[in-house]
């Protein structure tokens, strides 16, 4: 599995959002809460940049047909 491989893709993406939901539902309403969510959603965000990138750069760790 390369860095860029769709299985670290998919398993980066559900540990984010496993956290995200146990972050709504453990935590109090307010600034701390939105404060988590929001750095999650920064994590998702790079991740999903970084899948993006190495598609374009042709480095998507899966073999080339």
């Amino acid at each position: 599995m390369g860095p860029a491989s769709r299985g670290r893709f998919v398993i980066s993406l559900g540990v984010l959002a496993i956290l995200a939901v146990l972050a709504w539902f453990t935590m109090e309403p307010g600034k701390p809460r939105a404060l988590t969510l929001v750095l999650l959603g920064f994590f998702t965000f790079r991740v999903v940049l970084g899948k993006v990138k190495a598609r374009y750069d042709g480095k998507s760790g899966e073999p080339a047909q």
